[in-house]
């Protein structure tokens, strides 16, 4: 009844559906509505994500998100987010302001703001700075439309302003040069996207407000946190895609041709498309499992300490977008598993399982994640690596699609590996305080240890966070 709910939920409803029977010709696409674009599986996954770390009711998550990404994808149709970088293919441009925006939705729940204020004056913005972070990183990726040049069927250009187009129509690239003309049109667009209603409840707060101007107007290094968040979004999202250089053969006058995919005339032609063929994207994660909540991160454990006060525990699935790293492993003793990895001769189930290590591994040797600070998942600790889960597993498969396994079934293979250090069968908890003194406020967290010479090797180890307490 639940998944019936929430698919009923993320159903787009904004757009008429394009007439099925419209004739298209050779070298052209036909306008698809938002239902339609958005009625991709892998497309309605990345709605869901977004709908777990909203901080807004039902009626205004579909009010103040939902018809705006819609708006925002009638704009888009199934434009290539790049001519020859990534996603540069058919419909890249909606992959990757979905995948955008659910990974900056994540990444705001571990923040609390505006920084440095009051608890009770972040816990009553908190969905305001929310809509902020969604709103950048929704609107930025119409940047993309600044640099493409579209003309319908009957010869007309179309400037993506309002609605979908109304013929049929092809495409070319043909890059801004121009930073206050890109600037100009592209904060025009974004302020023709937000409602109304939306943006008479952030003038609420001033400070919330003036900072998503600053953002949309082109200020984004003044807007501070907020592009730092929608950043390292941004580059979440690239890192999927493998950069595609986009040729075509040439094309002679009257000649029609059908192409495998987006293509660019070398001496910048209009774009010809196929008649559509389906995008091939990557396995996706089974969201279902891989937004499972983390351990609770605002449990008090002392008396008379005071934990962080968090919103909706999202914190802990916040995987891709920080750069994180994770394992576990015992007392530095490897053994007999770790020599059959190096030979190669575990089974398909355990795979995955010496894959993640590797990566993790690779990732605490060439500095991918961050440690130690405020919003990391690896923290340093007397010879061992303390690691947040089950941030670290959602993490792995959101970068790594081609496996199948849920996030269970991930953490139970890194188990069967044996390379964290047990404690009674369950995960060790620690406090990560506000202060070296480690008094006061903190953040309850659970994870595993391992010792750090096995994943750091012969490199470097950092130095130990003073802020953590390991409690059990």
């Amino acid at each position: 009844m639940l998944r019936l709910k929430l698919r009923s939920l993320f159903r787009p409803v904004v757009s008429s559906p394009v007439d099925s029977t419209l004739t298209v010709p050779s070298g052209y696409l036909l306008p698809l509505s938002a239902s339609s674009l958005l009625s991709d599986a892998r497309r309605q996954q990345w709605l869901q994500m977004l709908w777990d770390y909203s901080s807004l009711p039902k009626d205004l998550y579909q009010q103040y998100y939902l018809q705006p990404l819609e708006r925002c994808v009638t704009l888009i149709q199934q434009f290539p987010a790049t001519e020859n970088g990534h996603h540069a293919y058919l419909g890249g441009m909606v992959d990757h302001l979905l995948e955008t925006v659910a990974y900056a939705a994540r990444l705001s729940k571990n923040y609390l703001l505006p920084v440095g204020a009051p608890p009770e004056e972040q816990a009553s913005q908190g969905a305001a700075w929310n809509a902020v972070i969604v709103y950048a990183a929704m609107l930025q990726a119409l940047d993309g439309l600044c640099h493409i040049e579209v003309e319908l069927e009957s010869g007309r250009h179309w400037l993506p302003l309002d609605t979908e187009p109304e013929e049929p129509y092809r495409f070319r690239f043909s890059p801004v040069t121009d930073a206050l003309q890109l600037q100009s049109l592209s904060a025009m667009r974004a302020w023709k996207i937000i409602p109304n209603n939306a943006l008479l409840w952030l003038s609420t707060w001033p400070e919330v407000l003036t900072t998503l101007s600053l953002y949309l107007t082109g200020f984004r290094h003044e807007s501070g946190i907020i592009n730092t968040i929608v950043a390292e979004a941004i580059r979440t999202s690239v890192a999927k895609t493998t950069p595609t250089v986009l040729t075509a053969p040439q094309v002679t006058t009257g000649q029609e041709t059908m192409l495998p995919n987006v293509t660019t005339h070398p001496e910048c032609s209009l774009l010809q498309a196929p008649s559509i063929e389906p995008v091939e994207h990557l396995t996706a994660v089974n969201l279902a499992s891989s937004l499972d909540s983390a351990v609770s991160d605002n449990t008090p454990c002392d008396a008379g300490a005071e934990p962080v006060v968090q919103r909706e525990d999202a914190t802990g699935d916040l995987l891709a977008v920080m750069g994180l790293s994770a394992a576990s492993e015992p007392d530095g003793e490897g053994g007999p598993m770790e020599t059959k990895a190096e030979q190669g001769i575990y089974s398909a189930p355990q795979d995955i399982g010496e894959r993640f290590w590797q990566w993790l591994s690779d990732g605490c040797i060439t500095d991918t994640f961050s440690v130690n600070t405020a919003n990391s998942r690896i923290h340093i600790f007397s010879g061992y690596v303390f690691i947040r889960a089950p941030n670290i597993f959602h993490q792995f498969l959101l970068e790594n699609q081609e496996y199948s396994e849920d996030k269970t079934g991930l953490q139970n293979a890194f188990e069967r590996l044996g390379r964290h250090r047990l404690n009674k069968g369950v995960m060790y908890t620690c406090h990560i305080y506000q202060n070296k003194a480690r008094e006061g406020r903190f953040q309850k967290v659970a994870g595993y240890l391992i010792a750090a010479k096995k994943l750091y090797k012969d490199h470097d180890i950092p130095a130990d966070n003073p802020f953590l307490v390991i409690k059990s």
